[in-house]
């Protein structure tokens, strides 16, 4: 098991449309997709308040452009990539 408050987890993504190496952390994607979840629920529980409904329906989509964007190769804009997962320690 990795302890979390000393280890770093990232996704290591390569292109394979251009051969691009870009990161991300696993932290933030796991983050995003909570806040995806917590907004999908809050868009069932304001059913009687459309003002609201509206907003957690905008935060879910501003969750799932944010994860597409991490996942698209920043070079080529292509989702076809091939991903590792490292684990390292944090620097101190």
């Amino acid at each position: 098991m990795v302890n979390e408050k000393t280890t770093v987890k990232e996704y290591k993504r390569k292109c394979n449309e251009c051969g691009k190496v870009w990161h991300s952390l696993a932290s933030r994607e796991e983050q995003i997709n909570k806040n995806i979840g917590s907004n999908a629920f809050s868009q069932c529980a304001f059913c009687g308040n459309p003002g609201a409904q509206l907003q957690a329906k905008r935060n879910v989509e501003a969750g799932q452009t944010e994860l597409e964007r991490l996942k698209k190769c920043p070079e080529c804009g292509s989702m076809n990539y091939t991903e590792e997962v490292i684990t390292y320690e944090k620097r101190k």
